[in-house]
């Protein structure tokens, strides 16, 4: 196709899209708020670092109360009702809303979106790789929807309690709604795409692009890249609960490769046969 015919198709495949996310936006509108209140769940609970504390504050004090009364060990006493996400500005719980409805909106527009990328890329495939999008956009669809439920209740509650782990009586924590909405939707999507990670790796090594060999000898790459993905976050225990998850879907496409086979060798095409030897006279 000449470049204007790409460029062409790829509005059209974008347009479709969009059409499809803001749909899926619509949809997602009157939910979004119900999702912040998944977003808020390691607020109204204890942190994971005050739950430890007050079961070996207690153990110590039930089994060695002397022990525990000389050295002044009581159980911490966190209040979790007055933990609430506050705001500044006038519109800023609506800006939120339409960020929440932004992020579902693309979940549930997500196989549309897949499919239209797959429709881009198939004219350069041959017929027998285009049968991949069967696989392509369910599997790419349940993929971040995994990644994103793993992230919400695995690292998340794990990201909010090493913060909530310096709340003392005299120390609470005032968190911006707009600052904690954006910190946990970046990371969301970021857990998304890592999940992503073995289909698009079965994917390029299904069509030749990508061999395992080459995989297998680029761990120290992939360790180095997790990490540098991982270092821009700030603090170092949400670099961990990026970095090891991204690692563990590099280690686990190898095996999905290994399992599932690479790209068959193409067939070659038979060989001209050869002109006859000229008869000599």
């Amino acid at each position: 196709m000449p470049f204007l015919d790409h460029l062409q198709e790829l509005r059209k495949r974008l347009i479709i899209s969009l059409i499809a996310l803001f749909i899926g936006m619509g949809l997602a509108w009157t939910f979004a708020m119900s999702a912040l209140t998944v977003i808020q769940r390691p607020l109204t609970q204890p942190s994971l670092m005050k739950r430890l504390q007050y079961d070996l504050a207690t153990r110590l004090g039930e089994r060695f109360p002397q022990l525990a009364a000389k050295i002044q060990v009581e159980p911490p006493m966190v209040d979790t009702t007055s933990r609430r996400l506050n705001y500044m500005a006038p519109l800023e719980p609506f800006f939120v809303q339409m960020k929440l409805s932004l992020i579902m909106g693309f979940i549930l527009a997500l196989p549309v979106i897949l499919y239209q990328t797959w429709r881009f890329i198939a004219p350069g495939l041959y017929p027998h790789e285009r049968k991949y999008v069967h696989i392509f956009v369910p599997v790419g669809t349940v993929a971040f929807v995994a990644g994103d439920i793993f992230f919400l209740y695995i690292v998340w509650p794990l990201i909010v309690a090493f913060s909530l782990g310096y709340e003392s009586p005299t120390l609470y924590p005032l968190l911006n709604l707009t600052q904690y909405v954006n910190f946990c939707l970046r990371l969301l999507l970021l857990f998304g795409l890592i999940f992503e990670l073995p289909l698009i790796l079965l994917i390029l090594a299904r069509l030749g692009v990508v061999k395992l060999d080459f995989l297998v000898r680029q761990r120290r790459l992939a360790v180095l890249l997790s990490l540098i993905v991982a270092a821009f976050h700030a603090d170092v225990i949400t670099m961990i609960m990026v970095a090891l998850p991204l690692y563990g879907m590099y280690e686990i496409s190898i095996l999905v490769i290994r399992l599932l086979g690479q790209r068959v060798a193409p067939r070659t095409e038979a060989s001209p046969e050869e002109p006859p030897s000229p008869v000599a006279p």
